[in-house]
């Protein structure tokens, strides 16, 4: 008996190696992370990255006026992958953006290319308006993601 499920384990080991280097790194990552889709399991970049993302929105928010200078320089390379992963989720779940959904999102990307190019009153104001598109865009996000 226990020759069989050696057996089976060198039957399956080989069918476990199948698949492309990109599913082997999304199945590797996916063993690593903790939250998961109450759809079965399935793993949720965004939902990994949601906390550290609201808390520096937030802070966007509470940002004195000449450190907003400072932060727009690598603003984009924080939010990007955020809206990326949204993306993937979204894509993976099957879940199809509505047009209030696509209107919100490219208004934050709006945001991200015009961000790097102000300074001064129209930064403030854009970060300050930006930081609320997101915080809706986050929040929204997340109540799709618990469904």
């Amino acid at each position: 008996m226990k020759y069989t499920g050696l057996l089976a384990l060198a039957a399956w080991l080989p069918v476990a190696g199948c698949g492309s280097e990109r599913q082997q790194d999304e199945m590797a990552e996916g063993a690593r992370a903790d939250t998961v889709m109450p759809t079965g399991g399935m793993r949720m970049p965004s939902m990994d990255m949601l906390p550290a993302a609201q808390a520096y929105v937030d802070s966007l928010a509470r940002t004195a006026p000449g450190e907003l200078t400072v932060l727009a320089d690598g603003h984009r390379a924080r939010i990007e992958p955020m809206l990326e992963a949204m993306d993937r989720d979204m894509v993976a779940m099957r879940m199809p953006a509505d047009s209030a959904w696509r209107a919100l999102a490219d208004s934050v990307r709006a945001d991200l290319a015009t961000i790097p190019e102000l300074n001064g009153e129209p930064l403030v104001l854009r970060m300050r308006a930006h930081a609320g598109r997101m915080r809706r865009l986050l929040d929204r996000h997340e109540s799709m993601m618990r469904m």
